[in-house]
């Protein structure tokens, strides 16, 4: 995971996942926003990837099909 992820979780008062960092900035961003609502990790995780699609994953870590 990048130095930049880590870095928005911890401005948010959040700990960063570990992870090998296959999920896009972007995905990251909005994960942060429901769990500072109060979502769970899962739930927001869900959201996320569900409303950004292709978006949330980066493309060295999609498969093709």
């Amino acid at each position: 995971m990048s130095k930049r992820i880590r870095e928005m979780y911890r401005k948010a008062g959040l700990t960063p996942p570990k992870g090998k960092g296959i999920h896009t900035p972007v995905a990251h961003r909005c994960v942060i926003e429901y769990l500072k609502k109060g979502l769970s990790k899962s739930e927001a995780w869900k959201r996320c990837i569900g409303a950004l699609g292709r978006k949330a994953i980066r493309p060295s870590h999609r498969r093709t099909v």
